[in-house]
């Protein structure tokens, strides 16, 4: 008997020293391991042939190194083949401070489960290649768990500075990485006890959208010629004061999340008057549903088509209530109607056509002619129906983003475009009608002088660099105390061939030139002269422009200067009364004098290419209100408007 339980004794010592077998591991929920990247290149660059060792950290409750378990990295460049990684363990400790702020983030009081921290090394690149690396980690149980695929460029520290705002970089690492990203973060707060909260908000916008909804973009080219940074929209006014580009990329902003403050518009403005740096702006930076601060307000709050010169959007946007659109968006972007971009000869372009496979976003083509207009409208409201289910799916995921329901198939039909294109500008403010409904909007002035000026020079200012065939897509243009440029088209995410027209455009910004400004002409007689007429001389004078008084003695020697400015209605004294009359029409002439209106812009009036500003009251002191009136209005943005007319017509 004794002999027996010796023998038993001795069975299972030896089975205690036996390995157990995987199928012995019983777990009562999924818990997959979790992967916590510990370091990404920062601004997702880094220098020529520059290596870089990419720290991260495991967490998992059964383990990762025996059994099934097991550790890999990969990483490619330039779209090429996935290449092995070798995974090395790192000491712990090693880069002190990385590694605290990933143990940090722990916040439970036990930990019941095993961590590992590894590091891989990536090769250096020359400038312009992207490089793109993913972790894949499979624990005991089978379950594998994945990072996001995240990618960064080399620059070309040699090349002028170039700052892009594009939080979709980081936003596609994630997205293809999706499903087992959500899968981590609810295993790291039911059981690891993660922090995980900052890759949760990147990840949580995601999962409202279709997959359609988000692009890749690809900044290889530009890395291979300029010094690029690529920052998040909070990142901004720290990295204009630290990086100091000599030019600015708005990506494509179109999320909320992904939106600008007023405050951080302002700052950009400053900095681009300050520095003369140029500005591109692509796509959906303007889609007023989900970020209507980029558009701006009728208050005079600085929007980023200010810098564009599509201040009329705002127009817009503020009309919709009064004339119960609420329901229709004045941008609309995805949409692809499959037509080729036509190059004018303007600006970087020497003509030309390139194939469009990227969406555009629609509803700046109030900018056009009648004609134009009405192709862009068909075009677009025939793509609109043609899908239908899209537009739907748009309409469902701007509401998961913002619980307001917007429908994209009468924003398509481009109503508030429209709206805008047949807008009246009064001395007071501006006049939108649609379908028997009318309302009158007082505006903050100096945006109401700018609304007035581009409503008259359309055709001129923005500068209409390139457009696709059917006027879906377009590329609009702002000279003046910086270059400013919108493409309606993402280029960003395009072929080789758009990603080409993309750097044009930054190279163009780039290389800012001053306008020579022609002299403005201000066609007074004396007494209108000496009651406001100098006083806005002085005004235009420190705005930098050049300023001429002439009356109407002298005045067929000046009447093909390019900027006319006329004080006086239809019966002003000394002859200025006889080229107002041929300035005006019968109708306005009568308006000038029932004290209805005062304040016209004209253009080509004696010759191509020129500007005319006819300022006008019942009487002398009137038209000393007008003038004033309209003084109060001119700042720098209107200057840079006229030094866009001037560019487009010289």
């Amino acid at each position: 008997m004794n002999k027996l339980k010796a023998v038993f004794a001795i069975l299972l010592l030896f089975g205690m020293l036996l390995p157990p077998a995987s199928s012995a591991v019983i777990v009562s929920e999924l818990r997959p391991p979790i992967i916590i990247v510990g370091n990404i290149p920062r601004d997702f660059v880094i220098g020529p042939y520059e290596e870089f060792t990419v720290y991260f950290y495991i967490a998992d409750d059964f383990g990762v190194t025996t059994g099934k378990g097991k550790v890999e990295a990969y990483y490619r460049i330039d779209g090429g083949d996935w290449k092995p990684a070798y995974v090395r363990t790192a000491a712990a400790g090693e880069n002190w401070s990385l590694y605290q702020s990933i143990i940090h983030r722990f916040y439970g009081e036990s930990q019941n489960f095993y961590v590992f921290y590894r590091k891989i090394n990536l090769p250096g690149a020359p400038p312009g290649s992207r490089i793109e690396f993913k972790i894949a980690v499979t624990d005991v149980e089978g379950h594998t768990s994945y990072s996001p695929v995240y990618s960064y460029y080399v620059a070309n520290p040699g090349g002028p500075k170039v700052l892009i705002v594009d939080p979709s970089v980081e936003a596609m690492a994630f997205e293809k990485s999706l499903d087992s990203l959500v899968i981590q973060f609810n295993v790291s707060g039911s059981f690891y006890h993660y922090n995980l909260s900052d890759f949760e908000a990147v990840a949580e916008p995601l999962l409202k959208l279709k997959p359609w909804m988000l692009t890749e973009h690809n900044w290889g080219d530009l890395a291979k010629y300029y010094n690029i940074r690529i920052v998040s929209p909070d990142e901004l006014s720290e990295a204009l004061r630290e990086f100091q580009p000599q030019a600015v990329v708005l990506s494509n902003l179109w999320l909320p999340e992904w939106g600008l403050s007023k405050d951080q518009i302002s700052a950009l403005r400053d900095y681009l008057e300050t520095h003369h740096a140029g500005l591109v702006v692509t796509s959906g930076t303007l889609f007023d549903a989900t970020n209507p601060q980029h558009i701006g307000s009728v208050d005079g709050s600085p929007g980023i088509a200010g810098l564009l010169g599509l201040d009329p959007l705002i127009m817009a946007g503020a009309a919709k209530d009064g004339l119960n659109l609420t329901r229709a968006s004045v941008m609309v972007p995805f949409i692809g109607t499959g037509y080729s971009l036509v190059l004018s000869e303007r600006g970087p372009f020497n003509g030309g056509t390139v194939d469009v496979g990227t969406y555009s976003t629609v509803g700046w083509q109030y900018v056009l002619s009648s004609t134009h207009f009405g192709i862009a409208k068909r075009s677009v409201s025939r793509f609109a129906a043609e899908n239908g289910l899209r537009m739907r799916e748009m309409g469902e995921s701007i509401k998961n983003l913002t619980g307001v329901q917007f429908n994209f198939s009468l924003s398509a039909s481009m109503v508030l475009p429209e709206v805008v294109f047949s807008m009246e500008v009064t001395d007071k403010g501006v006049v939108m009608t649609h379908d028997g409904l009318k309302v009158e909007l007082a505006v903050e002035r100096g945006l109401l002088e700018r609304i007035r000026l581009l409503h008259a020079l359309k055709g001129y200012a923005p500068m209409l660099l390139a457009r696709t065939s059917d006027y879906s897509g377009g590329i609009l243009a702002m000279e003046g105390d910086y270059r400013a440029v919108y493409s309606s088209v993402e280029l960003e995410a395009g072929s080789t061939e758009e990603l080409s027209v993309l750097r044009k455009l930054v190279d163009w910004v780039l290389n800012y030139e001053p306008v020579q400004m022609p002299e403005v002409v201000i066609l007074a007689n004396d007494i209108d002269w000496g009651i406001k007429g100098n006083l806005l001389a002085a005004h235009l004078g420190a705005l930098g422009l050049s300023v001429r008084h002439v009356t109407a003695d002298d005045f067929e020697a000046y009447r093909n200067s390019k900027i006319v400015i006329i004080l006086g209605g239809p019966d002003a004294y000394d002859g200025v009364g006889g080229y107002v009359r041929q300035v005006l029409s019968p109708n306005e002439q009568n308006a000038v004098r029932t004290g209805e209106r005062g304040m016209f812009i004209k253009t080509n009036v004696w010759t191509e290419g020129q500007v005319v500003v006819v300022l006008a009251g019942q009487d002398r002191w009137q038209t000393g209100r007008k003038t004033r009136g309209y003084m109060n209005g001119l700042d720098k943005q209107y200057i840079r408007i006229l030094a866009t007319f001037t560019a487009s017509v010289s």
